[in-house]
């Protein structure tokens, strides 16, 4: 299965710059898996997402390890579309044939998927919560909704380790959740779906009181730290931006592979 895809901080690569050059660079990355049929340009940014998330991370194993369900499902993309697209010029015939616009279109699937989900999960990996709801914020979306984001994305992490906190307790008293009947599912319901919501609900009241001490939401606007220049970093994605879409324009133009 994926691993838990949550932000870790860094000084390193993509950790330095701000969330609208990442916001900007993941959409970048997205038109061209999207939009565009060229094979050589998605693996070009495959490539340049691969170095962008080694860069940041400091080294291959982690990058791999955060990526490897996706490179597996990906593999069987790919066997799936050459197997089931019978057009084009034969390559190969072992029981099913095998032809030249089947490989292109897998490998287009498989690419496609590799980019978009490596390129969200450097994304997720690398980018503040917090900053990207002060920036959302600065644009001009009302800051409750920008708050509202920033619990959104703390409560993942948090029913995670709840959930992990209820299967050791179960585990201690002898209790075996299985979803594959209809009893199992009342009973994970009642073992495991409801003390997990009993624990985010106290979580719920515990901040609603909070926040309404603080006198939350009195005010139609709120001040936000000044955010500094932006960093080396930040020149350095924008070029590659700018490169990717030239590019993709190319690519379009010249009809590449």
């Amino acid at each position: 299965m994926i691993p838990g895809i949550r932000y870790r901080g860094g000084k390193r690569g993509l950790h330095r710059i701000r969330p609208v050059t990442g916001l900007l660079w993941l959409a970048t990355v997205l038109v061209v898996a999207l939009g565009l049929g060229s094979l050589t340009l998605k693996a070009g940014m495959l490539v340049l997402v691969f170095g962008l998330a080694v860069w940041s991370e400091g080294s291959v194993r982690p990058w791999f390890k955060s990526i490897r369900f996706v490179l597996i499902f990906s593999l069987f993309l790919f066997v799936v579309q050459v197997l089931a697209v019978r057009e084009g010029e034969i390559l190969a015939c072992v029981g099913m044939c095998v032809t030249r616009d089947g490989l292109i279109s897998g490998a287009n699937m498989a690419l496609r998927f590799v980019v978009i989900l490596s390129a969200s999960f450097a994304f997720a990996l690398t980018t503040d919560p917090d900053a990207l709801a002060r920036s959302f914020i600065r644009w001009g979306v009302p800051y409750r909704y920008g708050f509202a984001l920033i619990l959104a994305l703390r409560f993942v992490p948090f029913f995670r380790s709840e959930l992990r906190v209820v299967r050791d307790a179960q585990r201690l008293r002898g209790i075996e959740v299985s979803v594959r009947s209809i009893s199992g599912i009342r009973r994970a319901i009642r073992y495991t779906f409801l003390p997990v919501l009993m624990s985010g609900l106290l979580r719920v009241d515990t901040i609603a009181m909070s926040m309404k001490g603080r006198a939350f939401g009195l005010h139609p606007t709120r001040t936000l730290d000044p955010h500094g220049a932006p960093s080396s970093v930040d020149v350095v994605m924008w070029l590659l931006i700018l490169a990717s879409a030239l590019a993709a324009v190319l690519a379009r133009r010249a009809q590449w592979l």
